[in-house]
């Protein structure tokens, strides 16, 4: 019998069924998981060339379908929703395989859980270090350090939470990493139509296109705050002949092809945790995917479907209800990202205005951080602020 231990072998699978393939093949065959222990238990055997999938269901204790079965999927072993199926003919004569949705949606919800602890802290030390500045500043930097015995704890829980941050870093890198990869491995071979169109163009050609004024290039910030002015916007450009040729990588620059006027019904579409099937079920319905975010934490989506001129514009989701949740969903979650940091700056610029009105000597960089600390308070309520008149409008609608 052979042990061994992986804490973090969830957070890489595909690296993990690679282990798991090198043992078989070293005469070591997998008979047990534990999840908690992050333990893997291996019987010796004969060498042998095993393919392994691990996988992630809801549903305990997971089955495997006809299909898989009939393929020479055996299931080893299970631990709660974790389970590992083997097969044992050739890879490449293999057709079937686990889905890797739920392990990447399950990957997403750790990734999101850690960048809000990630921000928290951020914002944390940044509140420190200001208030740390504003005492510096007020007293002229004649900060005094006071001993004592306790500093030991100061300082192990200081190196506690800085080998904690750089884990949170290190699990949001690699989980993005391999989420990436499972998504690689999930996609189909759908090709959009509307895709052939930049793909034919090299970047030679779309700048001689630039240079003849047959594509124009408009800017668009914040569109994402108010998605429907943005679709309008968009409409109107198709109406007009210029329709959408790409968008940029930000998503804040625009291009459009000069061309005959068309109908063209644009959806701009916020997901949290977005697969592939959720691209698939709207590219089969007729729409076509203008633009993805790569975004960690907002991932919008821009759609765009023609029609003829008397037909009613499609719609990307035929209820009503189901749109105006997607707005509340778009309210709650910017609400969620700029609030902390609103009321984190409101704390700091009401500190620091008494300093601003009370002294009377020359303009410092002091003054310039609280001048700063207002304009955030704006810009991020603002964001807050169109977010929710976006999800009263299409209530009122």
């Amino acid at each position: 019998m052979k042990t061994i231990i992986k804490p973090l072998w969830s957070y890489d699978v595909q690296k993990t069924e690679q282990l798991l393939t090198d043992q078989a093949k070293a005469g070591y065959h997998l008979t047990q998981l534990n999840r908690f222990k992050r333990r893997f238990t291996f019987e010796k055997g004969n060498p042998k060339d095993v393919t392994y999938r691990i996988g992630y269901d809801k549903i305990k204790p997971a089955t495997l379908s006809n299909t898989m079965r009939n393929d020479g999927w055996e299931k080893v072993t299970q631990s709660g929703k974790w389970y590992v199926i083997a097969n044992e003919k050739p890879q490449a004569e293999v057709t079937t395989s686990t889905s890797r949705d739920a392990i990447i949606k399950r990957n997403n919800y750790i990734f999101y859980a850690f960048m809000a602890i990630l921000i928290y802290i951020t914002g944390a030390m940044l509140v420190n270090i200001a208030l740390f500045s504003t005492v510096f500043f007020a007293s002229d930097g004649n900060v005094e350090v006071v001993e004592s015995p306790l500093w030991i704890i100061t300082y192990t829980g200081s190196a506690l939470s800085t080998a904690f941050y750089f884990f949170m870093i290190y699990s949001v890198w690699k989980i993005k990493k391999t989420n990436k990869s499972l998504s690689q491995e999930n996609q189909t071979t759908y090709s959009s139509q509307h895709t052939l169109d930049k793909k034919n163009l090299t970047k030679a050609e779309e700048k001689q296109l630039k240079r003849d004024g047959l594509i124009i290039k408009r800017r668009k910030f914040g569109w994402m705050y108010s998605p429907d002015k943005l679709e309008k916007w968009l409409e109107q450009h198709a109406a007009e002949g210029n329709r959408l040729h790409r968008v940029s990588k930000l998503g804040t620059t625009f291009y459009f092809r000069e061309g005959e006027p068309q109908h063209i019904k644009y959806s701009a579409d916020y997901q949290n945790l977005s697969n592939d099937s959720y691209f698939e079920i709207h590219r089969q319905a007729g729409w076509k995917d203008i633009f993805s975010s790569k975004g960690a934490i907002q991932k919008w989506t821009i759609w765009s479907k023609e029609y003829e001129e008397g037909e009613t514009p499609p719609a990307l989701y035929s209820d009503k209800t189901h749109k105006l949740k997607q707005a509340k969903k778009v309210a709650f979650s910017y609400t969620v990202i700029f609030l902390p940091m609103v009321l984190m700056y409101m704390f700091i610029a009401s500190i620091n205005i008494g300093f601003l009105f009370r002294k009377e000597e020359a303009w410092t960089l002091h003054d310039t951080n609280t001048i700063m600390f207002f304009l955030c308070i704006l810009v991020f309520g603002t964001f807050i602020t169109k977010t929710w008149m976006y999800y009263f409008r299409l209530r009122r609608a």
